[in-house]
């Protein structure tokens, strides 16, 4: 740690910006985050006894269902994006994970999380371009509407302006400082093929996973993880926990693992895409496939049964 220390702390290292949704810049210096990027050493090793009152809550009442719901009904009594852990949402090139996890991003803020965007491939206007479609359901959404849903972001939304790469240590000062200051307790970190890690750096890639697990364990907060698929054979071909492209830590460490396929059939009545719950740690029997289509005009994906709702915005702006 001291040894990345010293390299955050290089005066001729860039400066960050982390900015809302209507535009409004902190700007971040290298020793903004130095501080957020040393962990305390208060000792964690605590008795059994403890956990004696959490363990007869367990018990008596059972585990509730908590956490950020998914935009299909099928999942609600299955499964919840939970604080403390980290997901990984996998596929291959071109098969939306970025439009979904922006849907995901859009439900949790609805059901009052705070979120930070940590996305190296897109900017925070194209991202916000793309929610606004994907809130207002239309291809070219109004100016009032989507004036009114950055108003309504206020608060709730928040980008890590950067593109390119980022170091894991800058990563992680960065949701520290944010969880800090804004309260953040949603993550999307958008990709891992971004982060300063080589492809073949599997020991890199596995330091990568278990620090946003610890982080997000520390915080209390969830991390959305997005990476690639390997490769296969054939592009229809089926994907599992074992395509995830690198250190098969990434899957191990994982609390939860989606995994995002398209099926490229013409047919109107073929689902566009598969979406597999191939791991949920704290879930017992919630491994599932869902069938999904894309609404291509708003961008979002649904079942069969649910098509995309309009999100009514509360706030209007003057």
């Amino acid at each position: 740690m001291q040894k990345q220390s010293a390299v955050l702390a290089d005066d001729a290292l860039p400066a960050w910006a982390v900015i809302d949704g209507e535009g409004d810049a902190i700007h971040l210096s290298s020793k903004d985050l130095l501080a957020y990027t040393r962990v305390s050493t208060e000792k964690k090793v605590r008795p059994a006894t403890d956990f004696t009152k959490d363990v007869m809550d367990f018990y008596l009442s059972g585990e509730k269902i908590s956490g950020v719901k998914l935009p299909w009904g099928i999942l609600d009594n299955k499964f919840r994006l939970r604080r403390e852990e980290v997901t990984v949402l996998s596929g291959i090139n071109g098969s939306g994970k970025s439009l979904l996890a922006s849907q995901w991003i859009l439900g949790a803020m609805e059901q009052g999380s705070q979120c930070l965007s940590v996305s190296l491939e897109m900017s925070p206007k194209a991202q916000l371009a793309r929610m606004w479609r994907q809130a207002s359901l239309m291809v070219e959404p109004t100016i009032d509407y989507g004036l009114g849903f950055n108003y309504w972001t206020r608060g709730k939304l928040w980008f890590f302006d950067q593109q390119g790469s980022v170091d894991l240590t800058t990563l992680i000062a960065v949701i520290r400082w944010s969880s800090e200051h804004c309260g953040t307790d949603f993550v999307l970190v958008d990709s891992l093929m971004t982060m300063a890690i080589a492809s073949d750096d599997y020991n890199g890639q596995k330091q990568c996973i278990c620090a946003l697990a610890s982080v997000a364990r520390e915080l209390g907060i969830h991390v959305l993880l997005i990476t690639h698929a390997r490769k296969g054979a054939n592009v229809k071909d089926r994907l599992d926990r074992w395509s995830i492209r690198g250190a098969s830590e990434i899957a191990d460490r994982a609390d939860n693992i989606f995994l995002l396929g398209r099926t490229f059939e013409p047919d109107y009545m073929t689902p566009d895409a598969y979406l597999t719950l191939a791991k949920a740690r704290h879930f017992d029997g919630a491994e599932s496939d869902i069938d999904l289509w894309l609404d291509h005009a708003s961008m979002n994906y649904h079942t069969a049964n649910e098509e995309p709702q309009k999100m009514e915005l509360a706030d209007e702006v003057d």
